[in-house]
């Protein structure tokens, strides 16, 4: 295992003077540091771009618009508990069509000189057209060819999709745009129905499609965007199991972290106990747990469970603040107060409870929602916490 030391990894979050560990930073360095997935949704006004984001991330994170652009030009907006960053552009009208294509252009010029890091930069481009449309636009050409300027692999999505009824205008449009940009979007087409449509009481045309444009997406991501890709498994909601393995494997990185640094913990020679530093180190560890399972970090549950899991494992502080000035951790059995703690013995415990909470964390995924459910009565998760920490 790799060294890390305690004090990069606690930053600003734990103050060795007076042993306080401030739970506001560590969960904005949680969320500031979670993986991300930049995405680049483009696409003509009332193509169906809102509908087909909540589809398939499983949220309203764009408000649905109906008749008129929902945003200005272009707009980031950024879901941290997700790790998703939605770049959105303004629908494309016909009436200013040439001012706003050209303004796209220039927007994206100017945003990606702004960016300070290759991770901010949008991993992929959705370019929407609704496949119930007459014929193809020259708009949709002249946004390809934008988001080529800037080497963004661009995966076609035709929205709406009504079976045979599509057919002819989708390969028709396949073959327009195969003619001039074949090389550019490399047969990366996808028809997808984001919403299920009620014709009757007895006839509906169900979703469709999601599965396949999770898979192309997957696969247009460049080497080494390993992180992104990681961010957009645990971020989508159409493969449950997916979801829940890009998650336990975030989470496992995360404890093979917190372990190291509590070893670096342990093997200095600190003044004193040295207990309160790896107690801030693990609860540091639970928040990014739970980030990694995209649990809430500001409700008052995540503190409890902080005070519980910590008072399991005999590692705790006498008389300090832990927690936001309101966990006092008392030690089980009182073995490591007021002493150190060997490297090897807070490496084995910070494992421990790491692992045993994403057990804890993995039985309470619920795969047909695509999410954690914990139970209301955390009394039920800590003696499920108890019981398999104990075992380990």
């Amino acid at each position: 295992m790799s060294t890390v030391n305690y004090d990069d990894y606690l930053g600003s979050t734990f103050d060795p003077e007076s042993g306080f560990f401030d739970a506001n930073e560590a969960r904005e360095q949680t969320k500031n540091s979670k993986d991300k997935f930049n995405i680049l949704l483009s696409g003509a006004t009332g193509v169906g771009k809102s509908s087909l984001v909540n589809a398939f991330f499983g949220e309203k994170i764009v408000e649905a618009g109906v008749g008129k652009p929902i945003t200005q030009n272009l707009q980031k907006i950024e879901v941290k508990d997700k790790g998703l960053v939605l770049w959105d552009t303004k629908g494309i009208e016909a009436k200013d069509y040439e001012k706003t294509i050209n303004k796209l252009g220039n927007d994206l010029e100017i945003a990606f000189n702004q960016v300070e890091n290759i991770m901010d930069v949008p991993h992929i481009a959705w370019l929407c057209i609704d496949s119930s449309g007459a014929r193809i636009e020259s708009r949709e050409m002249d946004l390809i060819q934008i988001l080529s300027n800037h080497s963004i692999p661009i995966v076609v999505v035709f929205t709406k999709d009504m079976g045979e009824d599509s057919n002819e205008f989708i390969n028709f449009s396949i073959n327009e745009i195969n003619s001039n940009y074949s090389s550019v979007i490399d047969n990366r087409f996808v028809r997808v129905n984001s919403v299920e449509r009620r014709f009757t009481a007895n006839f509906s045309l169900p979703t469709s499609g999601l599965d396949e444009l999770l898979d192309t997406s997957l696969t247009c991501m460049k080497e080494g965007q390993e992180r992104a890709i990681s961010a957009l498994k645990k971020a989508q909601c159409i493969r449950s199991q997916m979801k829940l393995d890009a998650m336990i494997s975030g989470a496992t990185k995360k404890v093979h972290i917190a372990s190291a640094a509590s070893a670096t913990a342990g093997a200095s020679p600190i003044p004193g106990s040295d207990a309160p530093i790896i107690a801030a180190i693990q609860s540091k560890l639970i928040y990014e747990l739970n980030s990694e399972f995209e649990l809430s970090l500001e409700t008052s549950t995540a503190t409890t469970l902080i005070t519980g899991i910590l008072g399991v494992t005999a590692i705790a502080q006498v008389g300090k603040t832990i927690v936001a000035n309101l966990i006092k951790l008392i030690p089980v059995g009182g073995s490591f107060a007021g002493g150190t703690i060997s490297a090897t013995t807070a490496l084995a415990i910070t494992e421990a409870i790491g692992h045993a909470y994403i057990l804890v964390l993995k039985h309470y995924f619920d795969k047909e929602l695509g999410r954690v459910v914990l139970p209301e009565n955390t009394t039920d998760i800590l003696n499920m916490f108890k019981l398999i920490f104990k075992k380990s």
